[in-house]
């Protein structure tokens, strides 16, 4: 028997087109796969379009909780309801403690590390935080309805699938170009169903070049609409190699222009750089103002750590929570009274090597999953010590300025 023709809901109870563009959870309908469409194939890059449909927003699944240390908000990734393009809710400190809320009354409370936004018709989105020290949703549930659980690989940087309270699932089934295709069970008239459809074209190596040009390396990975950064250039990529020669061993990479090296793989974002929300406001990204250093192109070696020389003071010890040593120079490459920490240092020490000194290694206490091992280095102006998390927006200096031409 075949199966029944399923759908992509747009809310509760309604319908989207094949050719909508935007994809969104279909959550009252039981005998029906959580997500579905006519065709047996999907729109490469669907994911960034993926949304939990709601009464006030639809939440993207796909995207972190960001902090903006700037301004002390936290911002909820959505998609837009009017023009389907990326959106973001702000949610900023209340006089409560632990607590931040938005205009429309939906509520952010921080309790044992994790995050849950809570909205006025009941509904709770649960963030839990991964290695890579992203905050991602593991579980959506309604006042009366389903759970939703997001469930992700071992080192969170995958979302593997999708199951729902009534034992509905969906899988991504990813391949080295990013998400293939997709595979849903449900369950219709006491029957069971199992049904896969494929993201792209057929011939889908061909189809993820040509995704991949408008960021300039042969990956399928999503460059968001709001990038303010549209394309990684052969300088950004001189300036990285330059980085890493700097501060990692003779096989280490380094992403330091808002992108991600590309060998890290398909599941792995690859730009993280500045955004541009509606309102007009650019974000900093992750790496908009520092650097990811890895012992290898793929992500997974091992390699030494490097400073370079002429500090005058630096930390004693890395510090306990996120293995964070401090260096303060009067002259840092084109810069003068800079402070320079490096996040994740392991088997720290101080072995001077010529023009540089040894710290130690990637990857220590706090790093990043044990798929991908790295360090976290950022600059700041003067001599800061380690700054508060929601001053430190204001003092980073772009990396690439400071040895620069």
């Amino acid at each position: 028997m075949s199966a029944p023709l399923p759908y992509a809901a747009a809310d509760e109870s309604s319908t989207t087109s094949e050719n909508a563009n935007s994809y969104k959870l279909n959550i009252g309908e039981k005998d029906a796969p959580l997500l579905g469409m006519p065709a047996d194939h999907m729109k490469a890059g669907f994911d960034q379009s993926l949304a939990y449909p709601a009464a006030q927003f639809d939440f993207a699944i796909f995207r972190s909780l960001i902090f903006d240390e700037a301004e002390g908000k936290y911002l909820l990734p959505t998609i837009s309801k009017s023009n389907k393009g990326a959106a973001f809710l702000e949610l900023a400190r209340t006089d409560t403690p632990n607590t931040y809320a938005s205009t429309e009354g939906i509520q952010l409370i921080e309790k044992n590390g994790s995050k849950t936004i809570k909205t006025a018709d009941g509904r709770n989105y649960l963030f839990t935080q991964y290695p890579d020290g992203e905050f991602r949703c593991t579980t959506i549930k309604q006042a009366d309805g389903p759970t939703l659980y997001l469930l992700y690989t071992a080192s969170g940087l995958m979302l593997h699938g999708i199951s729902d309270s009534s034992g509905r699932s969906l899988t991504f089934n990813y391949g080295k170009d990013g998400i293939q295709s997709l595979t849903q069970t449900w369950m219709s008239n006491s029957e069971g169903f199992t049904k896969t459809w494929i993201v792209g074209d057929q011939n889908f190596e061909t189809n993820s070049l040509k995704f991949a040009h408008a960021v300039g390396v042969k990956s399928a990975k999503f460059l968001p609409s709001n990038a303010v950064v549209r394309e990684y250039t052969s300088e950004m990529a001189a300036s990285d190699k330059a980085l890493a020669q700097t501060f990692g061993g003779p096989a280490a990479v380094a992403g330091a222009n808002g992108f991600e090296p590309a060998g890290l793989g398909a599941m792995y974002p690859l730009y993280r750089g500045d955004i541009t929300g509606d309102d007009g406001k650019v974000r900093p990204g992750h790496l908009s103002h520092a650097i990811h250093l890895y012992g290898s192109p793929d992500g997974r070696g091992d390699s030494p750590l490097f400073v370079p020389a002429g500090f005058t003071s630096h930390s004693s010890e890395p510090s306990p929570t996120d293995a964070a040593v401090l260096f303060y120079y009067p002259r840092l490459g084109n810069l003068t009274d800079v402070t320079l920490a490096v996040f994740h240092v392991a088997d720290f020490q101080i072995t001077a090597e010529g023009d540089r000194v040894r710290i130690g290694n990637i990857g220590g206490l706090g790093g990043s999953s044990p798929l991908y091992k790295h360090s976290h280095i950022e600059f700041y102006r003067g001599n800061t010590g380690l700054p508060a998390a929601a001053a430190r927006a204001a003092l980073r200096i772009d990396p690439a300025t400071v040895f620069g031409k």
